[in-house]
Formats: structure tokens, C-alpha cells, sequence
């Protein structure tokens, strides 16, 4: 039997006897037990069918990464498992919600592959498209990007309390004080080559991206966590910053929105395997200057770095 499969539980020791399960049967398995990396492998890669734990560790359980992947546009046929009897609370799921079987936990080897074979038998004879992949779109960044009109609030003077000193005692003579002002010391520019922030997943697009950058003569940060990018644009500046969609700890969309709401205005441009016209709005809204889909030649990223970031 052929047919790779996504499998998304909290336990590892679970994920084995799955995997095993599965592999006696003839099916590739792909293992996680974080609901960000299972968003990011099934939105970067194709699988045949996705089996999800329900109750995944973190923010991202399993009804949260079901209602991901369906609003993203993945239709691979969905296996939801729980010890309870049922998907979720609701009698009736929404469609963001829905899975394609539900199979009750604890659960013996037949019942697994049972599943699994009609749903991959089902989809393999009539397989669901996703959505077509729009092409990088052609972003006018001077038009995209609109002034932001800072309002300042001065906020008002407060009334100085007014305090009663108590009386001098009569032998007590006040000793002058001479106060020094502080002043703190003046932060260092920066002169060195333009800074990028890279976030990638992937090992091989990493390295190849900070590779070309580094030889154009570009300082360049790699990261592929969504939170450690998050929380380093809090304490560094960078002239440009180019992410994948599909990171770890949080996902780019909920990267770039975090950023933009904690005051990061650093063009952003998005490297992506898989879009929808629904994510490229989206994106607009947190004003993205470019979109590439992967893989990206080399120099069509140098190109549009360069224009953003110039070295001196």
C-alpha cells in the first residue's frame, strides 16, 4: 500500500506504536507531538492522511490545528482520536471543525489501519486538489505601505501635593545639597552592513538563503521559531526580515501579527511553499511587501533584498 501520512499525538510512546502500526501495513509515517510543527509539515509537504490527537500539548491542540488546516485550504482526510466519545463538546461541528472519522481512544491495530485504508482508498480514487497556488503577487510597496499619523498625548501635569515640613528644630542649620544632573550616554549607531532577520524551518533553504545574503554583503540573523523571532525583533533592529509561513512555536502569521502589533515596522517579505488568496489579504493587512513562492532562485531573492536593504 502506498500513502504517506501526518500523525500528531502528545505521547511519544503513542507515536511509535502508531508509526509501527502503520509501517506493517506499508504506509510512511511522519511523527510530531507539537501541534505548530504538525500545521508546518502539513502545510509545507503533501500527505494522504493526517491522524490528529485531540488533546495536543500547548496552545495548539487538536481541534485548534484541525480548524488551522482547514481554513488554510487542506482537505487530506482527517483522523481525529480522544478518549472521550466524541471529537468535540458541540452536537454539531462547524465546518472548520470537522474531521473525516473520529476513532475513539484507546484503539487496537485493526481499527487504526481499517481507518486509515478507507479514507486513503477514498481519497486516492478521487483526490481533492488543494487550492491553486497564486503566484507571488506584485506588491507596489509605495502604495501598499500608508503613512501612520502618530498621535501624541501629552499627558497632564500632575498638582504637586501639597505637603506641610514639619518645623526646623531651632540648633539644626539645613546643609546645602548640590545636585548633579544625570545624563546617560549616548547609544552607538550601528555601521555595520545591513542587518536581514531570516526565519526558516527548513535546514537546506536556510543555509542556502544565508549563504547568497552573506556573500552580498549582508549581516544575517537565522532563526526557525516563530516566538524566538518574535521575542528578538523586541531587542534587535533589523533593515529586513523574511520568514516562512510554517515555523514552529508560533506560526507565521501569528509571528508577523505580534510583531506588527508590538511596533515592528521592518519590511517583511514571506517565503512560502503554499498560499491561498484568502492568506495573501491576510498578509496585506500587516502590510508584507513581497510574497515569493518556493522554491526561489537565488537571485530573484538577492534582487529584491537589495532593493529593500542596499549596501553601502
Amino acid at each position: 500500500m502506498e500513502g504517506r501520512i501526518l500523525v500528531a499525538h502528545r505521547n511519544e510512546l503513542i507515536l511509535d506504536v502508531i508509526q509501527e502500526m502503520l509501517h506493517n501495513v506499508g504506509y510512511a509515517a511522519t511523527l510530531t507531538s507539537d501541534g505548530h510543527q504538525a500545521l508546518a509539515k502539513a502545510m509545507s509537504e503533501h500527505y494522504h492522511l493526517i491522524i490528529v490527537d485531540r488533546n495536543l500539548a500547548g496552545e495548539m491542540d487538536g481541534i485548534r490545528l484541525v480548524k488551522r488546516l482547514r481554513k488554510y485550504g487542506v482537505k487530506t482526510p482527517i483522523i481525529g482520536t480522544a478518549p472521550e466519545t466524541t471529537w468535540t463538546d458541540a452536537e454539531k461541528n462547524s465546518p472548520e471543525e470537522r474531521i473525516d472519522f473520529f476513532l475513539p481512544s484507546p484503539f487496537g491495530y485493526h481499527e487504526l489501519v481499517n481507518a486509515a485504508s478507507a479514507l486513503l482508498n477514498r481519497d486516492m480514487a478521487s483526490p481533492v486538489p488543494l487550492e491553486d497556488i497564486q503566484p507571488s503577487p506584485e506588491v507596489d510597496t509605495e502604495n501598499l505601505f500608508e503613512p501612520t499619523v502618530e498621535e501624541t498625548h501629552e499627558a497632564p501635569t500632575a498638582p504637586e501635593p501639597n505637603v506641610q515640613s514639619p518645623p526646623e528644630p531651632a540648633r539644626i542649620v539645613p546643609r546645602p545639597y548640590t545636585y548633579k544632573t544625570w545624563e546617560p550616554q549616548p547609544l552607538m549607531q550601528y555601521s555595520g552592513p545591513p542587518r536581514i532577520l531570516l526565519i526558516d524551518t527548513n535546514e537546506d533553504h536556510r543555509a542556502q538563503a544565508s549563504k547568497h545574503l552573506t556573500d552580498a554583503g549582508f549581516e544575517v540573523t537565522v532563526l526557525k521559531d516563530g516566538q524566538e523571532a518574535y521575542e528578538d525583533t523586541m531587542l534587535n533592529d533589523y533593515e529586513l526580515i523574511l520568514t516562512d509561513l510554517w515555523l514552529v512555536g508560533m506560526d507565521g502569521f501569528e509571528t508577523i501579527e505580534a510583531m506588527r502589533k508590538s511596533g515592528v515596522e521592518t519590511p517583511i517579505g514571506v517565503l512560502t511553499s503554499y498560499v491561498t488568496r484568502d492568506m495573501v489579504q491576510e498578509l496585506l493587512e500587516y502590510h508584507i511587501c513581497q510574497i515569493f513562492i518556493k522554491p526561489v532562485k537565488p537571485n530573484t531573492l538577492l534582487s529584491f533584498v537589495q532593493g529593500v536593504a542596499k549596501v553601502s
